[in-house]
């Protein structure tokens, strides 16, 4: 048997493939869809600056260096440049290049020029000048983020590395600067991250929307509006709801300091900045991380980034739940456990974190050199710790009690679906039809067999055509019902998802009729139903739930779903086992010593898990620990 931790099921490191950029020194990463593309830095080898595009597939984890274009007005070469996403746009601002027209190759510059790269088209759009007056002083190691059609570029150094105390925002629409705001903080990569996203995450209230017919008695089987349940949904943003921007740094490495603070787009072209720096807590907080990286997915701000102590060093993952603003750590497993790991970034579509590096490399080695590697990547899964983007609502929440209205009292109902008992649910079949592709390809089969065979049939004089000015189809050959090999209230939540395009009742957050959902969800797969499906069995995962959702998620393949519902139960049995003493009743033995010199002489022993700051840990005995970090471990 093996000894393994379950972590390192959530995490894999992959060799990469293609046309593998050279290791670089301040290049630029962005994700685009399913793509990253990496931008300029300066070349190790030949220690000279690059404008060269590469592209990496974060499915098939395949380099490609993409070609420019003949008459394209190319960029200069840059590094410590910024680099963000606007659509189907990538926006590249500042950093520092070689003096232009000057024989010595060390003599540098700093840049403030806005360069767009069109992904589609596969061609650098001309550069505009911008006559507004409003244009940033060149910089490079700054920070920048895109929110409301603007890039709002924050904070860096000059070219004397004098820091740059401001925050200048460019109208991408307009394609000028259009305005400027003293921010008296120093901001820059070294200590410094700013994100935002591009969908925000509702949280919805019922609407009571009002009955088609009279109010129902007490004794009906419709559902109660105040007995609805509504998850959070993602959107994409608008003025009323905005996406923010998220600008957490930290410093002052050997005493940690934090902050953070949201910038939030008003409708013209101004922001506000709240300090939210007080607001963070937990058990446990993120240690100094250099050369940070970050994002939002879902409701969480993700912060990754090197971390270097006295005894080791490591690439630190740490996720703050934005509503209850509390601090985790991500463990990685072995993935990343030696080697050099410098470069994160996020696939919201897939809820995964890509760490780029070398795994035969030297951390510190590499990082004094600021060096960037591209060999292997690590892929941690981060739905498997809860973290994800919950799925978008296809209808608003007016529309989701209608339709769970129009089921309830029979609007247009001209079909049913019988259960297994005989029960019947009577419904609509067009909107079955229009909403559930497996029934309406049964349908059309069924009305293709039905008219071969009629072909077939000799004729017979009291056979009568239909009209014809009659378009449908055969009403004679039209099915009035779906037998369906599920109990009563299985076969009733499906169809009040059908109808609401949700799952809003209580009997559909059953946790019984929610694993039995999953499983129809995957036999007819309906993409839609599964991920609503997911979402809610992660906001319900309890001890008492976790053993029935771990097995139909290993029945359904949704693996991130098991292997979280996994550490529930191993948490949860770990936690029991350790409260339980030997008869004698003397408990536990205490753990072994250990000799790290972080830890506290004496009876109990202390010691600190891999990428947390200096501060002294108890060791805990179960899954879920006092740090905020599992240490389960299972046997293979």
């Amino acid at each position: 048997m093996v000894l393994a931790s379950i972590f390192d099921l959530t995490s894999a490191c992959r060799k990469t493939n293609g046309a593998i950029p050279p290791k670089l020194v301040g290049a630029s990463t962005t994700v685009i869809g399913s793509h990253m593309y990496l931008f300029g830095g300066r070349q190790v080898a030949e220690r000279k600056m690059a404008s060269d595009l590469y592209c990496f597939d974060l499915e098939t984890l395949v380099w490609t260096k993409l070609p420019n274009h003949p008459d394209d007005d190319l960029p200069c070469p840059r590094y410590f440049h910024s680099s963000d996403s606007w659509g189907n746009l990538l926006i590249i601002f500042g950093g520092m290049s070689n003096q232009p027209d000057s024989p010595n190759p060390d003599e540098l510059c700093v840049l403030n020029d806005v360069r767009l790269y069109d992904i589609e088209a596969g061609r650098w759009l001309p550069s505009t000048p911008d006559g507004s007056g409003e244009a940033p002083r060149a910089r490079y190691a700054h920070l920048s983020s895109v929110t409301a059609d603007r890039l709002f570029i924050i904070g860096g150094q000059d070219f004397f590395n004098t820091w740059l105390d401001d925050v200048c925002v460019y109208d991408l629409l307009a394609r000028t600067w259009v305005q400027r705001r003293d921010y008296p903080r120093h901001c820059g990569t070294y200590r410094s991250v700013a994100v935002s996203s591009n969908l925000t995450v509702r949280h919805p209230t019922p609407q009571n929307h009002p009955r088609f017919s009279s109010p129902a008695s007490d004794d009906s089987e419709n559902t109660a509006p105040e007995s609805l349940v509504f998850h959070p949904y993602s959107a994409p943003p608008t003025e009323d709801h905005p996406a923010d921007i998220y600008l957490y740094s930290n410093y002052n490495f050997t005493d940690v300091k934090r902050e953070l603070e949201v910038f939030s787009p008003l409708p013209d072209t101004d922001f506000t900045i709240t300090d939210r720096s007080g607001s963070m807590a937990g058990t446990t907080f993120p240690p100094g991380l250099r050369f940070p990286t970050g994002a939002i997915l879902g409701n969480h701000l993700i912060i990754a980034g090197t971390y270097l102590a006295h005894s080791y060093q490591s690439f630190s993952i740490w996720v703050l739940d934005l509503q209850t603003m509390h601090w985790s750590r991500i463990d990685p497993g072995k993935a990343v456990e030696s080697g050099s790991w410098f470069r994160g970034c996020l696939a919201p579509y897939s809820n995964r974190f890509y760490i780029f590096g070398n795994r035969d490399g030297n951390l510190v080695d590499d990082y004094n050199r600021r060096l960037l590697s591209w060999e292997h990547v690590a892929v941690v899964d981060l739905e498997a710790f809860g973290i994800y983007q919950p799925p978008p609502a296809r209808v608003d929440i007016s529309m989701q009690e209608l339709g769970l209205t129009a089921l309830e009292e029979g609007i247009l109902a001209d079909f049913e679906v019988v259960c297994e008992d005989g029960r019947k649910v009577p419904c609509s079949r067009k909107l079955l039809e229009e909403r559930w592709p497996w029934f309406r390809d049964q349908r059309r089969m069924l009305l293709e067999s039905a008219l071969h065979a009629m072909e077939s049939m000799p004729t017979s004089p009291m056979h009568v055509d239909l009209p014809s000015t009659y378009k449908g189809a055969d009403p004679r050959l039209t099915p009035r019902a779906l037998h369906l090999s599920e109990p009563y209230p299985i076969t009733l939540a499906l169809v009040q998802y059908f109808y609401a395009q949700a799952l809003i009742t209580p009997l559909q957050q059953a946790p019984a009729v929610l694993s039995q959902l999953l499983v129809l969800a995957t036999t007819y797969n309906i993409e839609h139903l599964e991920e609503l499906v997911r979402h809610a069995m992660h906001r319900a995962l309890s001890n008492s739930t976790s053993v029935g959702v771990y097995e139909v998620a290993t029945l359904c393949n949704c693996r991130s779903l098991q292997i979280r519902a996994l550490k529930t139960v191993m948490s949860y049995t770990q936690k029991r086992s350790g409260n339980s003493k030997p008869k004698d009743g003397r408990g536990p033995p205490p753990p072994p010593s250990n000799s790290d010199p972080n830890t506290n002489g004496g009876s109990e022993s202390y010691s600190r898990p891999r990428g947390t700051s200096d501060a002294k840990w108890r060791t805990m005995g179960g899954g879920g620990d006092s740090t905020g970090t599992y240490s389960s471990k299972f046997v293979i």
